[in-house]
């Protein structure tokens, strides 16, 4: 079983910056971004339309190249965040997690017996297609229950109400701040700037650092997310795939129309 590199790294303290894969549907993509030096990566089954087998063929691609892979899977259901660790994610990514009852779903989907109900299949993508007749598989599971990662997303008012419940109710290893849900479940959309934003995110932070989990959280870029990381981010999501692209592409076009235009 290979280790959990971003379970490993974080309890060390270290801050760890990826970013989200949303638009391009290669494995190629978890290489380039491993070769540019994420710390890991994202897939994003939410706002996308990524089949299993797309996940599958990037999150294989990850392992190959030593880069860790979250699935944020669409909902809170049995049959994603099974499959999503069977395919071989070091972890999970919940969206809009909004109570106690909501992590208990989680953990039983995710944790095997007796910490969970997680189906038992081994000889595919977790084990990387091993010989299971080989696997002591009481240490397996125990150990596989060990290295999950398991996050939620704090990105509604109800979240951050509940956020006392839903910390303590165990077996997140981290919460991660959604901003623009956030924003817009508190009717000023996009404006990550706002007061009402700027205090539930820093009594979040307050809540989290009681309870010893890790905190993470989206930002554009280094500028607006510096802050964050000053208050005790240690998961950074910088952008996504298409947004990175742009921005460079973008960035790099504008000298050069600045450049004929002045020549």
């Amino acid at each position: 079983m290979k280790a959990n590199k971003i379970k490993a790294n974080l309890q060390n303290g270290e801050v760890l910056v990826g970013t989200f894969v949303m638009q391009f549907a290669v494995p190629s993509i978890a290489t380039i971004l491993a070769r540019a030096g994420a710390d890991y990566i994202i897939v994003d089954m939410e706002h996308t339309a990524f089949t299993m087998e797309t996940v599958g063929s990037i999150v294989r691609a990850a392992r190959g190249s030593d880069l860790p892979s979250i699935v944020r899977v669409p909902a809170i259901e049995r049959h994603f965040i099974s499959r999503t660790l069977d395919v071989g994610a070091s972890g999970v990514m919940i969206p809009c997690v909004e109570s106690a009852e909501d992590v208990e779903k989680v953990v039983k989907s995710a944790k095997y017996a007796p910490e969970g109900n997680r189906g038992v299949a081994f000889g595919v993508g977790h084990d990387d297609f091993g010989d299971f007749r080989k696997l002591d598989g009481v240490e397996y599971v125990a150990q596989a229950n060990r290295d999950i990662f398991l996050i939620g997303q704090i990105e509604t008012i109800n979240g951050v109400e509940n956020i006392d419940e839903i910390l303590a109710a165990g077996g997140l290893d981290g919460l991660f701040i959604g901003p623009y849900d956030l924003s817009t479940s508190m009717g000023i959309a996009g404006q990550l700037d706002h007061p009402r934003m700027v205090e539930s995110i820093e009594m979040v932070i307050a809540k989290v650092k009681e309870h010893g989990v890790v905190l993470g959280s989206y930002v554009n870029d280094y500028e607006s997310g510096k802050r964050w990381l000053e208050a005790g981010v240690q998961l950074v999501a910088c952008g996504n795939d298409a947004f990175l692209f742009t921005c460079k592409f973008a960035e790099e076009n504008e000298k050069f129309k600045s450049h004929t235009s002045t020549g």
